[in-house]
């Protein structure tokens, strides 16, 4: 049972009838790019191999939101644990947000102590939207114990106008992974014991979970506030580098060097392969008097890969990357000012991935701090600090030394420069300088 069946099946499981708003165009299209990344492409037949394009993207953009980036809060807070759990994880895992379009944030309580989830975007499905904003969602997970299959579906629904936001629960079981099954108690699963049917939280300003939307137009289906894959719009192009690999591949193995020479030279009835190709079956009558003919055809590989390095560089362009990032950087053969451009158009890119996921977190640690009083463990909100470097446009190296010349020409304040490197206001960044001994005539 792929992702989208186990959805609507649970989904109808839960309410008697299909609530998602998902279309059939977003259900096909996630599919699509769900199976890309997994290296199941429908196009991966014969010998066309994935060159895991799709995992590159998602991975290059990954690292490019998080390189010289910092989730922080104080260093006293209640909540910093949790912080510093959530930040290395999202480092981990926030490659298939990019990939599938998105990702669920959900904060939960467990023995007193507050956890987050993070949800792949095909282990759960937007029940009901306000505008961009998801208010409604259920959420699906597997467990199998021996040979039974254990599965959770658990409800979130938002009231704006109650402001209460109500979860429901149900488990159920199966002794076949592809069916759900029959509704079982919470304790035949230990992780879910302590689990109720349903909670309700009042007086809250937003939902409890949060949801992360990569910041692209949605060009598949036009009414859904659902994000899409970074790779989107370059699924065709990925299918035809792929496919043009596999020719270049063809035409190194096809145009290997052998030797044409009689049948009687050839004791085996397979002809040899590879390095072991050396000699092939040929009628002695036809070798025009010679006794061995040499098979050495030119190869043909300067116009295959040029062929290759457009698509890539036409993937690029497609999912905001800078060119040379998958293609030869030796051939790109652009202006200062395109290069400029093309860097830009992926800082601009990252840039909104940064916004989108600063507003996701600020929202999930508002969830976050209404557990947090709920149990006692802080009456305090939480307060979260994000800050994103801009490498992608500069070198941070030789941004240093140039303002480091500033302050030494009295140009820039010591301040100011503090204030820049370490991502601090002025005022505290005057804590980091240090005070004149007086020694050698200074006062």
């Amino acid at each position: 049972m792929n992702f989208f069946s186990l959805l609507k099946s649970a989904i109808h499981k839960f309410f008697g009838r299909n609530e998602t708003v998902v279309s059939h165009e977003m259900q096909t299209a996630s599919e699509i790019w769900h199976d890309i990344y997994t290296n199941n492409a429908p196009w991966l037949k014969n010998d066309v191999i994935s060159l895991r394009l799709p995992t590159a993207i998602a991975s290059e953009l990954s690292w490019l939101v998080f390189t010289e980036s910092e989730i922080t809060t104080d260093e006293n807070s209640p909540y910093k644990a949790i912080i510093d759990d959530f930040s290395d994880r999202l480092d981990d895992e926030f490659e298939t947000a990019l990939a599938f379009g998105g990702m669920m944030f959900k904060p939960y309580l467990s023995h007193g102590k507050i956890f987050i989830d993070l949800i792949r975007a095909d282990c759960f499905a937007p029940v009901a939207f306000i505008g961009n904003t998801m208010t409604s969602a259920i959420f699906v997970s597997k467990k199998t114990i021996g040979n039974a299959y254990f599965t959770l579906i658990e409800y979130h629904e938002f009231n704006t106008e109650n402001r209460t936001h109500t979860i429901k629960n149900k488990a159920y079981k199966s002794l076949n992974s592809d069916i759900i099954g029959w509704e079982c108690p919470f304790n035949e699963v230990p992780e879910w014991s302590g689990l109720v049917s349903e909670i309700v939280f009042r007086n809250v300003e937003k939902p409890l979970f949060s949801y992360f939307r990569v910041p692209s137009a949605n060009d598949i289906d036009l009414d859904s506030p659902l994000g899409v894959s970074v790779y989107a719009r370059a699924v065709e192009l990925i299918r035809q580098a792929d496919e043009q690999w596999a020719r270049i591949e063809w035409e190194y193995e096809s145009k290997e060097t052998a030797l044409d020479v009689g049948q009687d030279m050839i004791k085996e009835n397979a002809l040899p392969k590879r390095k072991n190709r050396i000699y092939r079956k040929f009628d002695i009558d036809n070798l025009d008097g010679n006794f061995y003919n040499v098979f050495s055809p030119e190869i043909r590989d300067s116009a295959q890969f040029n062929y290759f390095n457009r698509i890539l560089q036409r993937i690029e362009f497609n999912c905001g990357l800078t060119y040379g990032t998958l293609s030869d950087p030796q051939t790109v053969e652009k202006t200062a000012e395109e290069v400029r451009t093309s860097k830009q158009r992926s800082y601009t890119q990252v840039s909104a991935i940064q916004r989108n996921l600063e507003s996701a977190i600020n929202d999930l640690f508002y969830a976050v701090s209404v557990y947090a009083k709920i149990s006692g463990i802080s009456s305090e909100n939480a307060e979260i600090t994000c800050t994103w470097g801009d490498g992608i446009l500069e070198d941070t190296d030789k941004e240093f030394q140039r303002r480091l010349q500033m302050v030494n020409a009295g140009i820039l304040t010591k301040e100011k420069f503090i204030s820049w490197y370490f991502h601090c206001d002025e005022n505290r960044a005057g804590e980091y300088i240090p005070q004149s001994d007086g020694l050698f005539g200074g006062v």
